[in-house]
């Protein structure tokens, strides 16, 4: 059974460390990585980084990778970044 992750609501270049270790975990147990970003408010490049690497390796693993329910905050900075991609689902 897939269960999804909830982001946090600040994804601060504090949380990236975290969050790399999570999606790693999951990724080690090739759970496939379903994401909700409804509760985020803040998110910078750090973490932005952490999901567009976490996408990729989920990918490469053929694992499927989404984020589900992006909030307005994490899908405006993702576009300002030029790394909205991470928005598309992968499988």
């Amino acid at each position: 059974m897939t269960t999804s992750l909830a982001l946090g609501v600040s994804l601060d270049t504090a949380a990236a460390a975290p969050l790399r270790q999570e999606l790693l975990g999951r990724l080690t147990g090739g759970a496939p990585l379903l994401l909700d970003g409804a509760k985020v408010r803040r998110i910078g490049l750090a973490c932005l980084q952490v999901l567009i690497a976490a996408r990729a390796a989920a990918a490469a693993e053929g694992l499927a990778f989404a984020i589900v329910d992006p909030s307005d905050p994490l899908r405006d900075m993702a576009t300002l970044a030029g790394l909205d991609a991470v928005l598309a689902p992968a499988d």
